[in-house]
């Protein structure tokens, strides 16, 4: 870190930060007192904390550097002569503290890239300090963590992203959760530039050089890392109030896009209404400001109090533009990022280990509004969905508990990922029905009262659990957090002597070829429902042993003192865990029973025979029997869940010489119907078809090798790049795609063209996927070699090699790319980037290609942030493929036959 003085501020006299901080020579002997000057290694340690924050920043977004002034209020815990805080790429050029009215000169310690020391010229005593510091600092032009810049038309901006320990890179700062403080920022930027940040503008005033002074009004209580800036010509879309307080909403755009923010400006509120009502609590902040930033890495939005920021990609688009899955997203991100507003900010976890808190939380009740405001979206379906995509990572042994213990960066990093997120939201959804509903919401709401503007544990939310579903609750909810996996619930029916009952077991679900062991057990809230000729019956209990018998009550739901005709192992389809159905029960629950089921239930039956499929307990010949069986079914949902079960087996488990055969049964059990779809929308059509159109038609496609749905392809595709109003939005990034797998040179140079003509970032994403799709090896070492050039944005250009193919050499030639120009990649984008290269080894399906990715990946990966659990997990996955294809092989050529 530098400390030799030089001043790098652009425009500011080098006086002006001096005279603000009130800094001087101290007369004290500028040498520190004997100190150890080992930096923290994660954590601080404890003997100071911040009670308010004073800070200042001059920010030009056409300069790569700031100058800033902070103030911090601290409360010294005990006598020191050294203070750790934390800091990253900051110059630390002057820094005093006032302890009751006298200076103590400070002097730099170098610290390890995340802390930076101030040794004190004397010791300073416990109690109340004030820590004045003067530093510059980078603004990033790649990165988007910190402070960065993008630019977006002509004109430049600033943004920041601070979670979760980005904050030391804008301020020398405890940047730790549980310091949570007010803070008061005060930006000076350019007059022509708008500032905003968590609060309201509390004052403006010119300053000399065209500059002007923008103060914010004090914040609530925060941790650092819900801090929020933006700096630029910006435009503002108005969307009116929502709420008790009538708070107002607003969307903040790059100059000349406010207008597309018309969706998000339309249905933002509503949600807003919806959350509060749930919650029993107002909005706790004084405005909704959404700010839109032109691309991000790494995160889509961030739930900053007050100042909610998103990727472009999220809230613009034009009305012709707009899709039906972009607007359901943007519903769905919206409610995700304001439940946060609760839960997460108002409410802070004590540390990332309890990111859960925020994420898990806001996933559920996220996902609950979205359900409220439109039922219609098949909300209760999504939620199976969900659930389903949690178990499929939780399986691996290389999984993260929901409450990971914290000993590295590489672990804050990772616990952002799907198992905080999904397993946590499904876990939260399995205990609020077995609860009840009402239950669970007065333990939420008492929570959060408890906590308001302060922090929380687990502890603290499962005794709130606890206090209205009584003591058996908490080892329960415990015994999901505090371990990784999915249970799997083995269910046999028993009827002898009139008695229907099931016997019930657990043990961890594992797949063919897991190193696991599945000798683990939980506490689990299991749910049944079964059925005759009459009305079928539910019950519940709580599996917390290895085994236990659950009788069907008699005389309910028909059941009488007869057998069931059908039982369902999981009723809603809300439980975490998936059911392994003994003797026959599965056939007679997919055949004659299925008409009973909730589509929750007979998606989430369908999820559960692929998961047996991959742990060996089901046959893919059996798995894939059920394929023509739904695939016409009604909702689109079943039929989407056929399909993924058709293509499980396409990239690995289909030889050479049975793909015409795997052609055929595609083109058998869904050519017509996707046929029938097409590409085009009809006049009047349900929503849930056009999404189906989606889901199907470029799968039938590309898999069924579908000449005229080919053909018709490239044909919209040349339509589309000379007028795109031609084509469906809903089709188009599709048909792109699709005519690019057969296309030639001259539609190639069409597409690359356009891509480096269009300003649209939306159409350039399209038009670069379409580019990475050639299946053409000549052209698709053009297409690799253009993410090498400066034509786009190297995180754009990423695009191009980030699309998955089917096709084994595409993927060879993308993993041989990446091996061999890893440095040069790792050069051009953001600095932790390259933790996900080892995902580039994960499609394949072989010892030998699992021995390569190691041996290249093993030293290389280690030094990116979260790079090593990546590497752990696409590691596992090969073998894990490996062995499923071994035992399931013969199985899907013997179906395949058929075709």
């Amino acid at each position: 870190m530098n400390n030799d003085g030089r001043r790098r501020r652009r425009g500011l006299a080098p006086s002006l930060l001096g005279t603000i901080l009130g800094l001087a020579a101290a007369a004290a002997d500028p040498s520190p007192r004997a100190a150890s000057p080992e930096a923290p290694l994660l954590r601080l340690a404890g003997q100071a904390a911040p009670v308010r924050y004073a800070a200042e920043l001059w920010i030009d977004p056409s300069a790569t550097k700031f100058a800033a002034a902070i103030v911090i209020d601290l409360e010294l815990k005990e006598p020191t002569s050294l203070l750790w805080l934390n800091a990253s790429g900051l110059a630390i050029e002057q820094a005093a503290l006032t302890v009751a009215g006298r200076q103590i000169a400070a002097q730099v310690v170098p610290g390890n890239g995340d802390f930076v020391g101030f040794a004190f010229a004397r010791q300073a005593p416990s109690g109340a300090a004030q820590l004045r510091v003067r530093y510059t600092g980078e603004i990033s032009t790649i990165e988007t963590d910190g402070l960065f810049r993008q630019k977006e038309g002509d004109n430049w901006y600033v943004y920041s992203e601070f979670e979760p320990f980005y904050a030391r890179r804008a301020f020398p700062c405890f940047d730790e959760p549980s310091y949570k403080v007010p803070w008061a920022l005060t930006l000076h930027v350019k007059r022509e530039h708008a500032a905003v940040s968590n609060t309201p503008i509390l004052a403006e005033s010119d300053e000399p050089n065209g500059m002007k002074r923008v103060s914010f009004a004090p914040t609530r209580p925060l941790p650092s890392y819900l801090i929020a800036l933006g700096v630029g010509p910006f435009d503002y879309l108005n969307a009116g109030t929502a709420g008790r307080n009538a708070t107002p909403i607003r969307f903040v755009t790059a100059k000349g896009r406010a207008k597309e923010a018309w969706y998000a400006a339309e249905t933002s509120g509503a949600v807003l209404d919806l959350l509060e009502k749930y919650l029993g609590t107002p909005y706790p902040y004084q405005k909704l400001d959404n700010l839109v930033i032109p691309q991000t890495v790494g995160f889509g939005a961030m739930e900053n109090p007050g100042l909610i920021t998103y990727a472009s990609s999220i809230v613009l688009a034009k009305p012709e533009a707009a899709t039906i899955r972009w607007k359901r997203r943007y519903v769905a991100d919206f409610a995700h990022e304001a439940a946060h507003m609760w839960l997460g900010d108002l409410v802070t976890p004590v540390w990332w280990d309890d990111v859960w808190l925020n994420e898990s939380f806001a996933s559920w009740l996220g996902d609950k509004v979205t359900g409220q405001f439109r039922p219609e979206w098949g909300g209760d379906v999504d939620h199976v969905l969900a659930r389903a995509r949690a178990a499929d990572n939780d399986t691996l042994i290389s999984a993260r508990q929901i409450r990971q213990p914290i000993t590295s960066k590489h672990d804050i990093e990772n616990a952002f990922d799907g198992i905080t997120y999904g397993k946590g939201q499904a876990v939260l959804q399995m205990f609020e029905s077995w609860l009840g509903e009402e239950k669970f919401r007065a333990a939420l709401q008492h929570y959060i009262a408890r906590h308001a503007f302060a922090n929380a544990t687990a502890d603290d939310f499962v005794g709130a659990l606890a206090a209205v579903g009584g003591a058996t609750v908490g080892p329960a909810f415990f015994s999901f957090l505090t371990q990784p996996g999915v249970p799997e619930i083995t269910v046999e029916l028993r009827c002898e002597d009139g008695s229907p009952r099931l016997l019930l077991s657990q043990k961890r679900f594992l797949p063919l070829g897991s190193k696991g062991s599945d000798k683990q057990l939980w506490q689990v809230p299991v749910c049944v429902r079964w059925g005759n000729q009459t009305a079928p019956s539910r019950v519940c209990t709580l599996l917390a042993a290895e085994s236990a018998e659950l009788p069907l009550p008699v005389g309910t739901g028909g059941s009488g003192s007869s057998c069931p005709e059908w039982v369902l192992g999981n009723a809603g389809g809300l439980g975490y865990y998936r059911v392994h159905y003994r003797g026959n029960l599965l056939a007679r629950l997919l055949g004659g029973g299925a008409q009973a089921l909730t589509l929750p239930e007979r998606v989430g039956a369908l999820h559960d025979a692929a998961a047996l499929a991959d742990s060996g307990d089901l046959s893919m010949r059996e798995a894939l029997a059920l394929v023509p069986v739904y695939a016409h079914d009604p909702s689109r949902h079943v039929v989407e869940a056929t399909v993924a079960l058709a293509v499980r087996i396409r990239d690995h488990l289909v030889p050479e010489r049975l793909l015409p055969s795997y052609a055929r049964f595609v083109e058998q059990t869904f050519g017509e119907q996707a046929r029938a779809l097409g590409f085009t929308p009809h006049p009047g059509e349900r929503e849930e078809t056009m999404l189906l159109r989606d889901a199907l038609v470029g799968f039938v496609a590309e898999n069924g090798d579908d000449a005229a749905l080919l053909a018709e392809a490239g044909i919209l595709a040349r339509k589309w790049v000379a007028e795109r109003t031609s084509v469906s939005p809903e089709t188009a990034a599709a048909v792109l795609r699709l005519a690019a797998l057969h296309g030639g040179q001259a539609l190639f140079d069409l597409y690359h063209a356009e891509a480096k003509k269009t300003a649209n970032r939306r159409e350039r994403s399209m038009l670069l996927a379409a580019l990475g799709s050639f299946q053409d090896p000549a052209i698709a070492r053009q297409a690799l070699a253009v993410v090498l050039t400066d034509e786009f944005d190297p995180r754009e250009a990423m695009t191009i090699l980030n699309l998955w193919s089917s096709r084994a050499p595409m993927q060879q030639m993308r993993y041989e790319f990446v091996k061999r120009h890893f440095d040069t990649l790792a050069a051009k984008l953001p600095r932790d980037y390259p933790a996900s290269f080892p995902n580039f080894a994960r499609r394949f399906c072989d010892e030998e290609h699992r021995a390569d990715a190691e041996a290249f990946f093993k030293d290389s990966i280690a030094k990116f942030t979260g790079g090593p659990r990546t590497l752990a997990k696409a590691l596992e996955e090969i073998s894990l493929c490996s062995a499923f294809k071994s035992a399931q092989q013969q199985g899907v050529e013997q179906f395949l036959a058929l075709f």
